[in-house]
């Protein structure tokens, strides 16, 4: 089919689709990894305290926003709701923060926190609070609860759609971490996906969850122990206390949480926001001792577990 039936068929489409979605306040998006994805729900929230009515959201993980705001469309990454959204001039927002540059390795150094850079690309202003949000139902923390106030663990972030050798952290040193604390009598779940490598004496959840599950595990556990990525992003979404290995690719105060214990190794080197390559052996990451994080993970739980403080920043 191709000329005025083609764009008969799009106009059908595109009206029914206005029809079932109705008109846009403004259309979001990012396209990229599922933590960035998670970090647009930032934004979202603060257009909806602002009065949005019907807000589009292109996603590629649709299934992460179950019980989103019932303002919210979710929308898939597929060219003719774009172009519809740009025919009633609701073009989408892209609320990326950073380019990469192939040659280097390294992606753009950024020059406030990313919430903050990806509200303003969404057109707000004002105090915005820097945290992402996911709304979770009481059949989902209800399944949960066998791994209620467990420790819950991170192996790897090198299962990710974009690994980066520069946010890893040496596995025998989270195995010490786990020994520890199950020595100590502490339930430990590792999360993750089937390929991060195992921790002995974890209950084992690595690929056997959904996001959402996961998402319920860390809602009721006692805190998280990970690593730069989208767990950590999650941890903070469900008001769950973490303690990140953050080393020094990228400032914390930049990407991540000021409610977590944040474990930075800064040599001069740092930050370099590059990705895998490294001319100086990960030292960032390598010189975090298994000694310093339990150290930080025991000054988390001497915390009441509570609501997490929340960081507000003004555009």
């Amino acid at each position: 089919m191709s000329g005025p039936w083609q764009k008969l068929a799009l106009y059908a489409w595109g009206s029914a689709r206005l029809m079932q979605l109705g008109r846009p306040d403004l259309t979001l998006g990012f396209l990229g990894g599922i933590g960035d994805d998670l970090l647009c729900t930032a934004a979202i929230e603060e257009w909806l305290q602002r009065g949005a009515r019907n807000l589009w959201f292109v996603t590629r993980h649709a299934a992460l926003y179950s019980y989103l705001d019932r303002r919210v469309r979710l929308i898939p990454e597929d060219p003719r709701y774009l172009q519809l959204a740009r025919r009633l001039g609701r073009p989408m927002r892209a609320l990326s923060y950073s380019t990469y540059d192939r040659a280097a390795d390294r992606d753009t150094a950024v020059s406030e926190h990313i919430i903050a850079d990806m509200c303003r690309r969404a057109g707000l202003t004002g105090q915005i609070r820097l945290r992402p949000h996911l709304v979770l139902q009481a059949d989902e923390l209800a399944a949960a609860a066998p791994y209620r106030d467990s420790l819950v663990v991170q192996a790897s972030g090198l299962t990710a759609a974009v690994p980066m050798r520069t946010k890893q952290w040496p596995g025998e040193r989270m195995q010490a971490v786990v020994d520890h604390f199950v020595q100590r009598g502490m339930p430990v779940v590792q999360l993750g996906s089937a390929g991060d490598p195992a921790l002995s004496g974890a209950t084992d959840l690595r690929g056997k969850t959904s996001l959402r599950a996961s998402a319920a595990v860390l809602a009721g556990a006692r805190l998280f122990v990970g690593l730069v990525g989208f767990p950590m992003h999650l941890a903070r979404a469900v008001d769950c206390p973490a303690v990140i290995v953050y080393g020094g690719r990228e400032p914390p105060e930049l990407t991540g949480y000021s409610c977590n214990l944040n474990l930075t190794h800064r040599p001069p080197c740092a930050p370099c926001w590059q990705r895998n390559r490294c001319d100086y052996h990960h030292a960032c990451m390598t010189e975090i001792s298994a000694a310093t994080v339990i150290a930080a993970v025991e000054q988390a739980l001497a915390r009441p577990r509570g609501p997490l403080t929340e960081e507000i920043v003004q555009l």
